[in-house]
């Protein structure tokens, strides 16, 4: 393989088509929630209407917060048409699968290196009640 080759693969940014859909909506969903925030408006109409009840609404907001409390640098965050997801957008699509999958090593895997332990807690926790919250017939 080509050292050009090799780096175009390592830099190559992944489709937000070719995500999985839970991890894709909660992409698609915190860039909604940014613009929202740039404009001074609530997010939580959308937010709702996406995922179908107020509770998994609420705990989404909970995660994009428990995000920019422990996130150390600023989260890079894809314009809302663009077709392919920032570095830190692939990581949430990846923590997010993570937690669905309850698959508490990997999330720390994947986040070790960024996040302290409790951030790590945080940041788990409030994705594993979103995740319940959006389950049908579990809260």
């Amino acid at each position: 393989m080509q050292s050009s080759e090799l780096i175009r693969q390592l830099t190559e940014q992944p489709l937000v088509c070719d995500l999985p859909v839970e991890a894709a909506q909660a992409v698609l969903a915190l860039r909604y929630c940014i613009l929202c925030r740039r404009s001074e408006r609530d997010p939580m109409p959308e937010l709702e209407r996406r995922w179908g009840n107020i509770l998994a609404a609420r705990r989404y907001r909970l995660v994009v917060e428990a995000i920019g409390h422990v996130w150390p640098d600023p989260f890079a965050v894809a314009p809302p048409c663009c077709p392919r997801v920032s570095f830190d957008e692939a990581l949430l699509a990846a923590i997010v699968g993570a937690a669905a999958r309850r698959d508490r090593v990997h999330f720390d895997w994947l986040t070790a290196e960024m996040l302290g332990g409790d951030a790590r807690e945080m940041l788990f926790v409030a994705l594993e009640n979103f995740i319940r919250a959006r389950a049908p017939g579990r809260v």
